[in-house]
């Protein structure tokens, strides 16, 4: 499943692109207030998004590394800024630099999955993963004012990169 955390007129946009689209999006919580939280099953991303309309833009890009205690997270976290690095986006390390850095505010943020949502702004939590216990392992992506557009093309490149096989070696 892929949580889409959105403003008012974006999950406007997002349901109306998912309808035109055939997809069904589930609310689940509606009822909790300042948070909207619009889940569709992994795939969607890439019929969404084209529908939403514009291209892609280059947006500043960060990624927490060294904050984030548990290890799998912290490389999956890596994983997906490198993977967003791949296709020429700029990304810089939040934890690097101290307090110079964090007067910097980029557009988007990548960061660990949480279970319980508590977004303010737009956001996307992705699965990218497993444990080592075989629990899921989830990426945000987090943006900030006028950057919707782009963190959903982020979020269908992530998507996409997790969809492909895994090559295991030669035969």
């Amino acid at each position: 499943m892929v949580a889409i955390a959105a403003t008012a007129r974006w999950r406007a946009r997002i349901v109306a692109a998912a309808a035109s689209a055939g997809i069904t999006l589930t609310d689940p919580l509606a009822g909790v207030p300042g948070i909207r939280v619009l889940a569709c099953t992994p795939g969607d991303l890439g019929v969404i998004v084209p529908r939403l309309g514009g291209g892609p833009s280059r947006a500043a890009i960060g990624a927490h590394s060294d904050s984030i205690a548990d290890r799998e997270l912290r490389d999956a976290v890596a994983d997906v800024a490198a993977l967003l690095s791949l296709h020429g986006n700029v990304v810089l390390d939040l934890d690097a630099g101290g307090r110079r850095r964090a007067a910097t505010r980029p557009d988007v943020v990548v960061s660990a999955g949480v279970d319980r949502p508590q977004w303010t702004e737009p956001a996307v939590t992705l699965p990218v993963g497993t444990d080592r216990r075989g629990g899921p392992l989830t990426v945000a992506l987090t943006a900030g004012p006028g950057f919707e557009e782009t963190l959903l093309e982020l979020a269908r490149l992530v998507e996409a990169d997790a969809a492909q096989p895994v090559c295991r070696g030669w035969s």
